[in-house]
């Protein structure tokens, strides 16, 4: 299967954007990666929209097209209406395009009369209860995948891309048809066996960018043609503009996704009957697209100059086609699991939603109700544990815990530096556990001078140690302002006990000392006598053997 978008998985910052985003709910958040359920995605390009991380990367042609244009192929370009967002003259834009070796640039807002055309030939039969406009591939795949029933609603017509493909094949037979787009959409609808052969290749704007370079913008900006009120497609309302005012049709113009869903269910409920609706996936239509958004434009401009280049007077009325553009569309509905009420509730139980008032329905995952997600989740399709309020409140709790039941004291001085919170240590360390001393000033709790200027000025984290005779403490104070807001936290650490065994430390030092020195004492003292007794036998020993020397050399 092709991947029309492909996720890029070392840009995913897990920002869960595209999840929120996605109206089918196609995109999916399982093992810290996003991915996309394909058969579900309608294409509708709104995650690669919505990224801020280049985390999407969408498939395209444009190797193909560059290796055809080598070759010297025939090679025509359906350039889609919306180019006026980025390109405002056509002729600065054919020029270039032909430079680069193109047969050919039409506008495929010829392939936009010949639908215009057949909805007219659908109005003024009045046979269709609704005619839902098929212009909008993703709005096509929404009804076949979602809305089943109502396929026989869709207008049996084949989008202007396709019918300007058709129209484009039947006068340069051997060539290759590439549609320059605004949509991703459309890369599918050129892949569908239905269409086989209208489109060879699509190119989004960004690659005609990248392709095309910087170009000069000034010159003519486009010819006038039969039917060129249809280059209104891609403006809002703009597929309604150019049909017959005379009908028995109300005409409505729906875009979004969401929006275009409440449609469909009230039309599943029979509550509309006898509309013709336009309807497109992105808002402001074409010049919303989703290959728009990543690349320098401006779609109001482009509004205008189409505006400016048409007469909205010249309708476009029932005729008889020079091709075929009927179609056929194909319920393709989703098959999706069905669980009970208690596999759900037991998963909301799982979640933390132990109680109605913590189903907060706060959208943050990406689906609109905790029961949503509570089904996504039985589905595969989401973590459970992904929930903003559950891990703020887990957060909190786990703060609240540590403050509560840390054994240093901790007190919060509001801008005007009086008592805005205080810890339970606090009280203890300071004996208020009866005492009320939010808004109190500081220094009524602890009177020390040298501590309120240091509170007045600090600008980072500072220490100070003071005694406190009348709470018999001594404390540590480590001093810190807060960034947001003139808060001052002080951390209280009490080190009388501390104190109290260094005092004890010291006095068995100094003791130890004493008697050390007591002994060196009464031991040098034991020396010297020894040593005055051997000084004394030595000496008397000398004049025995003296005296008995000279007594032998007397004998001698």
């Amino acid at each position: 299967m092709i991947q029309y978008i492909r996720l890029q998985e070392a840009n995913c910052r897990n920002c869960l954007r595209c999840v929120r985003v996605c109206p089918t709910k196609a995109m999916t958040y399982i093992d810290h990666q996003p991915k996309i359920i394909e058969n579900e995605c309608i294409l509708c390009g709104k995650c690669y929209s919505v990224c801020p991380h280049s985390a999407k990367k969408v498939n395209s042609d444009i190797l193909s097209v560059k290796n055809w244009l080598e070759q010297k192929e025939t090679v025509i370009l359906s350039v889609a209406p919306s180019f006026v967002a980025i390109w405002p003259k056509f002729k600065t834009l054919e020029k270039a395009l032909l430079d680069k070796g193109f047969t050919a640039i039409e506008e495929t807002a010829i392939g936009a009369k010949l639908v215009s055309e057949s909805y007219s030939n659908l109005l003024q039969e009045g046979k269709m209860k609704n005619i839902i406009s098929t212009c909008c591939p993703a709005v096509v795949s929404l009804v076949e995948k979602e809305y089943g029933d109502l396929v026989n609603q869709l207008a049996p017509v084949v989008s202007p891309m396709v019918a300007h493909g058709k129209d484009i094949k039947r006068r340069y037979p051997n060539s290759k048809v590439v549609f320059l787009s605004p949509c991703i959409a459309k890369q599918k609808e050129k892949d569908d066996l239905r269409f086989t052969g209208a489109i060879d290749a699509t190119i989004s704007m960004q690659d005609c960018l990248q392709f095309l370079g910087n170009i000069d913008q000034s010159g003519e900006e486009w010819n006038d043609f039969d039917g060129s009120i249809a280059r209104l497609y891609p403006t809002p309302g703009g597929v309604l503009k150019t049909l017959p005012r005379e009908s028995n049709y109300k005409k409505v113009n729906v875009e979004g996704v969401e929006r275009i869903k409440q449609v469909l269910n009230s039309i599943q409920a029979n509550m509309l009957e006898g509309y013709f609706f336009e309807m497109s996936a992105c808002h402001e239509s074409c010049m919303g697209g989703p290959l728009l958004t990543h690349c320098d434009h401006n779609e109001w401009l482009g509004q205008s100059v189409i505006r400016n280049s048409v007469d909205e007077n010249k309708k476009i009325v029932a005729g008889e086609p020079i091709i075929s553009l009927n179609t056929t569309w194909e319920k393709e509905n989703i098959q999706r699991s069905q669980h009970t009420e208690e596999e759900i509730q037991d998963m909301l139980y799982m979640m933390g939603k132990t109680n109605s008032d913590k189903e907060l329905n706060c959208g943050a995952c990406g689906y609109e109700t905790c029961r949503d997600k509570a089904i996504a989740v039985l589905d595969g399709k989401a973590d459970p544990k992904i929930c903003l309020p559950n891990a703020l409140e887990h957060a909190e709790s786990i703060s609240s815990l540590i403050i509560e039941n840390t054994p240093n004291g901790i007190v919060v001085l509001d801008e005007n530096k009086n008592i805005l919170d205080i810890n339970p240590s606090a009280k203890l360390m300071l004996n208020l556990e009866d005492v009320n001393v939010i808004g109190l000033p500081i220094d009524s709790i602890l009177p020390d001078q040298e501590l309120v200027s240091l509170i007045q000025s600090v600008r980072r984290v500072q220490y100070y140690r003071a005694q406190y005779p009348q709470y018999n403490r001594t404390l540590d104070h480590a001093i810190m302002k807060l960034e947001q807001g003139d808060y001052v936290v002080l951390i209280l650490m009490d080190l009388t006990v501390e104190e109290a065994k260094e005092k004890v430390l010291k006095q068995v030092r100094q003791q130890t000392i004493e008697v050390t020195q007591q002994v060196i004492d009464d031991q040098m003292r034991t020396v010297q006598e020894i040593a005055s007794l051997l000084g004394e036998t030595t000496a008397k020993s000398k004049v025995a053997l003296t005296r008995l020397k000279k007594a032998m050399e007397e004998d001698d």
